[in-house]
């Protein structure tokens, strides 16, 4: 078997997609949940660093996917149990981000606004009741009355756009 060689695991995630997507389909049974963790796969890929390129992509990819179903599911559970809103949030809390972290933030936002204006009307749809409103692929395909594969193709179309226009823009994505 060739090892295919790629410029940053975000390229391994998008090549590998729908691999990892039915793998941790497998390990969790749920299709939401394996939705998120790809989305999820995919944004720790994008924070890696080029020089942080493991030698085996692919058996990197599939350790971190399953990794976080497992994590996905436990908090789940933790969550379920006996968790109060106020719990949640001191969990997730941190300290204030230094100000030149947060201008590079806003101005990434709004990069990433663009982005999303540039989209065909119905992939900007499809991504924005994803992203935006949480929605789960097969809730978007029933409402749009469109199959899942083709919200899971108007998503991936969305995400590789953005990564291209932020990068078309200095961001080391």
């Amino acid at each position: 078997m060739t090892r295919r060689t790629f410029q940053s695991l975000t390229h391994a995630v998008e090549a590998y997609y729908a691999e990892l997507r039915r793998f941790v389909v497998r390990r969790t049974g749920s299709v939401a949940l394996a939705d998120d963790v790809i989305q999820e796969t995919w944004i720790r890929a994008n924070a890696a660093s080029a020089a942080a390129m493991p030698d085996n992509p692919r058996a990197y990819l599939y350790r971190l996917a399953g990794n976080l179903a497992f994590d996905h599911l436990r908090r789940g559970n933790r969550f379920a149990d006996s968790a109060t809103d106020s719990q949640v949030l001191e969990q997730v809390a941190c300290a204030d981000p230094a100000p030149d972290a947060v201008v590079a933030a806003r101005q990434e936002v709004a990069l990433l606004a663009a982005a999303v204006r540039e989209l065909p009307e119905k992939c900007r749809m499809v991504f924005l009741l994803y992203r935006g409103h949480g929605l789960t692929m097969r809730q978007i395909a029933a409402r749009l009355a469109i199959s899942d594969k083709t919200v899971e193709k108007h998503i991936a179309r969305a995400m590789v756009h953005c990564r291209q226009r932020l990068r078309a823009a200095g961001r080391n994505v």
